[in-house]
């Protein structure tokens, strides 16, 4: 009797400890990224990760994951999308730059009116509604959520929410739309592995000295940085092998699940702030397919409906690689909109502020 106290003891012990359970939930996203890939799935491994993580987290289950993992795989997707960019592809970027503010700006606008409504139909404060509604990034929301005084809860619920939803959306309606099939804009070979791996190494101080000087997304951006000038030096375009595009997709996939906790949700599950924050994201959606078919002239449509989604930099640049379809421009165009949220929010915010109170 004894020795089976102690027994169950020691398993009790040993399923509480966190790297137990992080490799356990690791495992599990690992198995759902193969299941997908299987199924042919397209982003196997990023998918396969959020929907395990996510049910596990739904479930109960108290799943997190150290904030290295999705640096770590911010750093990956970041540089294996800049090995892309080669000059050529830079002088393109230059061209499209005027289009890809007017974008960005359009989507900031219509997201204005769609804080309107989801203050409306959410039952949220204006204030939650408006960084709720903003297509910018989780942690900048959030931060700015704060100091404006708006629940950081519902605005990172929300934020989250939105890019699992465009995730589960685009990158599926991308594929059926092309057929199943994945462009091959060009042929170029894999990486060399001393570069790689000497790379990847640099892309971490480069990250934590952009961390501390509080630029937003460091992680993916000292990737991309590291990435466009490997290739830059190289003078020709390589990709990464594929075992590191799927450890990124597995890294991000499972931070996003993460984010949702049955406690955290249980809280907001009896309003209606959750069905209405999805319903604006599908109408921002639809808003920026429909820019996507304004600017065909300028872009393939299925590139341009990547480039213009309001997701995050990292999923929507998976995908452009994973179905060919001009990673760089669609980086660049997510990087512009974000840098746009950013730099705009607070004196929209106060413009925001001025009209509801009208």
């Amino acid at each position: 009797m004894v020795q089976g106290q102690g027994l169950r003891l020691l398993m009790s012990s040993i399923f509480s400890s966190l790297a137990v359970r992080t490799a356990l939930l690791l495992a599990a996203c690992l198995a759902g990224g193969v299941a997908f890939a299987a199924l042919h799935v397209p982003l196997p491994y990023l998918l396969g990760a959020l929907f395990v993580s996510a049910a596990f987290g739904l479930s109960g289950f108290a799943v997190k994951l150290h904030d290295a993992f999705r640096q770590g795989g911010q750093i990956a997707a970041g540089f294996s999308v800049g090995l892309f960019f080669t000059p050529p592809v830079a002088l393109r970027l230059l061209e499209l730059g005027w289009l890809m503010a007017a974008t960005g700006f359009a989507s900031i606008i219509v997201s204005l009116f769609l804080a309107r409504a989801l203050a409306l139909f959410g039952r949220c404060d204006r204030r939650t509604a408006f960084f709720a509604a903003m297509p910018g990034g989780l942690a900048e929301m959030a931060v700015l959520a704060h100091t404006f005084g708006a629940s950081t809860t519902l605005v990172s619920l929300a934020q989250s929410l939105r890019v699992v939803l465009i995730v589960l959306i685009i990158p599926p309606a991308m594929a059926v739309f092309m057929g199943g099939e994945r462009h091959h804009v060009a042929e170029v070979q894999q990486l060399e592995p001393h570069l790689l791996v000497l790379g990847l190494a640099l892309c971490v101080p480069v990250a934590l000295v952009l961390q501390r000087a509080k630029i937003f997304n460091p992680f993916l951006l000292a990737g991309l940085a590291l990435g466009m000038g490997t290739a830059l030096v190289i003078a020709r375009a390589t990709h990464a092998p594929p075992l590191v595009t799927a450890a990124a997709q597995l890294a991000i996939g499972a931070a996003l699940g993460c984010r949702f906790q049955r406690e955290q949700i249980r809280h907001v599950i009896s309003t209606p702030f959750l069905p209405a924050a999805a319903a604006t994201t599908l109408l921002l959606i639809a808003a920026n397919v429909a820019f996507a078919a304004l600017a065909i002239h300028f872009v393939p449509l299925p590139t341009g409906v990547l480039a213009m989604a309001p997701g995050g930099i990292a999923e929507m640049s998976l995908t452009a690689e994973a179905l060919g379809l001009a990673p760089p421009l669609v980086a660049a165009w997510q990087l512009v909109r974000i840098l746009s949220v950013v730099l705009l929010t607070g004196p929209l915010y106060r413009l925001y502020e001025k009209i509801s109170a009208r």
